[in-house]
């Protein structure tokens, strides 16, 4: 149950984060994260709320196995801002309150991991970009003992290549995003691979709709305690923009694959500001 525990909090949502916010290139609506830098002297900020609750893992052979109820609420706060046009500023800090049904009950609330970073853009033509993000993720929890924060009171370091694209499908104006990156997790649990993939699509210049898949495959490890994983999370959701500086966001999400890993799933809200 330690692992999964792990594995949920590690693999948030962040529907927005750490680079969580995802790219589109058009010209109806704002211009999100994600590979596309925000613009020199401009920013936004994402407040995301989750909530999300597991019953069952991902057994080591990647079949259902019961476990421990879990409940999770994740608040982040992300901040990007463009120092130029090709490199942008990234915090993100976070609050969590977990708690599992055991045997024995346990429960943490308090701070999450705080990320850092550059994105700086390398290539640009026509309606794509190619740009490179560095991060550092620092840790809100102490391991004092409590099987919910094990693994989560480690400095880690998150290195990714980002591509975006924009075109039109339709007439509607859309986006593709994607993420490869490799994460060290400061020893313990074995580091990881990340591809991330969202497609994005405006039927009018107020309203999006975007569909995302988060994955992560962790590196061989005969550690009982932390063992290798791997997730397969998917996402939809829809961005509302009822101004040119405030949108809104609501999605669900779900854990569809893995192994050694809870199967989550919860829902989202978000508000975006824009400045």
């Amino acid at each position: 149950m330690t692992n999964s525990l792990r594995d949920v909090h590690d693999r948030r949502l962040l529907p927005f984060g750490a680079a969580f916010c995802l790219a589109c290139l058009l010209s109806g609506g704002p211009v999100l994260a994600g590979a596309f830098n925000q613009q020199a002297g401009k920013g936004q900020v994402i407040v995301t709320t989750n909530f999300s609750t597991a019953g069952d893992n991902f057994g080591p052979t990647g079949k259902f196995v019961p476990a421990s109820n879990l409940g999770k609420f994740e608040a982040t706060a992300l901040l990007e801002y463009g120092f130029t046009d090709w490199l942008m500023g990234i915090v993100k800090p976070s609050v969590l309150d977990l708690h599992s049904s055991g045997p024995p009950s346990t429960t943490y609330s308090g701070l999450g991991a705080t990320e850092i970073g550059l994105q700086a853009r390398v290539l640009q033509f026509e309606s794509s970009v190619v740009a490179v993000q560095a991060t550092l993720r620092v840790p809100g929890a102490s391991n004092s003992g409590n099987p919910l924060v094990a693994g989560m009171n480690r400095t880690e370091e998150d290195l990714r290549v980002l591509f975006g694209h924009g075109f039109e499908v339709g007439g509607w104006q859309s986006f593709v995003d994607l993420q490869a990156g490799y994460r060290w997790r400061g020893g313990g649990p074995p580091d990881e691979m990340r591809i991330d993939a969202t497609i994005g699509t405006r039927p009018v210049s107020w309203l999006m709709f975007m569909l995302q898949s988060f994955n992560t495959i962790s590196q061989s490890s005969n550690s009982l305690v932390f063992p290798s994983v791997r997730q397969h999370k998917l996402q939809a959701s829809v961005v509302y923009d009822f101004s040119k500086s405030w949108s809104v966001q609501l999605g669900a999400f779900a854990n569809v694959a893995g192994r050694n890993i809870a199967a989550e799933r919860g829902a989202l809200l978000a508000a975006w500001y824009r400045f």
